[in-house]
């Protein structure tokens, strides 16, 4: 549990699950795996293929470099929340070892 100002300069509580905080780090990994994995070299093998070279239809194919690019920037989203939750999870560690360093002072040990 955390405790945080809001911008009127009480505190309120912030419960935090730690088991929960893992668990969405682990499933995001597990996505950008994924998309490392497979999506990523499909994507750039299928960009590298010039089956329509010419025809009326040249023009409505360059609507899947459009769609390949928002597939990576899925990617960068999810690196980006990963990013976050590991944020968070060193803002949990700094504020325990603050509390354990209250508690030591207090104890004089």
């Amino acid at each position: 549990m955390l405790e945080a100002m809001d911008g009127g300069g009480s505190s309120q509580l912030i419960n935090i699950d730690p088991d929960e905080i893992t668990t969405i780090y682990k499933l995001l990994m597990g996505i950008i795996m994924e998309l490392d994995t497979n999506a990523v070299p499909n994507i750039e093998k299928l960009g590298n293929l010039h089956y329509y070279t010419a025809g009326k239809a040249k023009k409505t194919m360059e609507v899947y470099a459009k769609a390949n690019q928002k597939v990576m920037d899925l990617h960068d989203n999810y690196s980006r929340a990963g990013a976050l939750v590991v944020d968070i999870l060193n803002k949990m560690i700094q504020a325990d070892e603050a509390i354990a360093e209250q508690i030591i002072a207090k104890l004089g040990v």
